[in-house]
């Protein structure tokens, strides 16, 4: 399998909210191809789902060191910093986000 496939297989689970398997699946992503952001990214948001902040906000830096344009990187950042109290950190991602988009048409 590679990691695009991987990746995908991980979002249909995240979709079903079936987080043991989207887990396992983002987590064959990043090993197949450790420069792979969205896998990061799916990481990120399953941990945070899981209820796992420090290991989601972990995922979600990483996605965002490898792909510092991508607006979904700073969004679910700033809804992990905002899980975990951290109201200033997650407005600043919101924020970024936005600016991204905008800079993006």
């Amino acid at each position: 399998m590679d990691a695009q496939r991987a990746f995908e297989l991980g979002a249909e689970y995240l979709e079903k909210k079936n987080l043991d398997n989207a887990l396992i699946a983002f987590q064959e992503t990043v090993r197949i191809d450790p420069s792979f952001a969205q896998g990061y990214n799916g990481l990120g948001v399953t941990y945070s789902l899981l209820g796992e902040y420090p290991k989601a906000l972990l995922a979600c830096c990483e996605a965002i060191r490898l792909d510092p344009k991508e607006p979904e990187f700073y969004r679910a950042r700033g809804y992990v910093y905002e899980r975990m109290g951290d109201e200033a950190a997650a407005e600043a991602d919101l924020a970024k986000a936005e600016a991204l988009e905008a800079a993006q048409g």
